[in-house]
């Protein structure tokens, strides 16, 4: 795949600036728990994949997925403005799990 270029203050697309949804952010917790040691960078094809079909862009998926990788780690998210439902999504998988 030819290499992206990067857009300076960074690429926006139509649902640049709008909230997640549970269900976006579902399909991201999803990619992340079929395979924990995925590459979670821009160039990755699967996050492009997923990019598209969510139509976000491949940054924010990527952004989403590290959230869900620092909670599984350490429990927390160092940077700030975790979204609340990724907090809520973990917090129900985790509870699944446990039973």
């Amino acid at each position: 795949m030819a290499r992206q270029i990067r857009i300076k203050g960074g690429e926006k697309n139509i649902k640049s600036g709008q909230k997640w949804t549970s269900g976006e952010l579902s399909k991201v917790l999803d990619l992340y728990l079929s395979d924990r040691q995925l590459k979670i960078h821009e160039s990755n094809e699967i996050i492009q994949k997923l990019a598209t079909q969510l139509g976000r862009t491949t940054r924010s998926v990527e952004a989403q997925l590290l959230m869900f990788r620092s909670l599984d780690k350490f429990g927390f998210y160092g940077y700030r403005n975790m979204n609340k439902i990724c907090k809520t999504l973990w917090k129900e998988y985790i509870d699944k799990t446990v039973q």
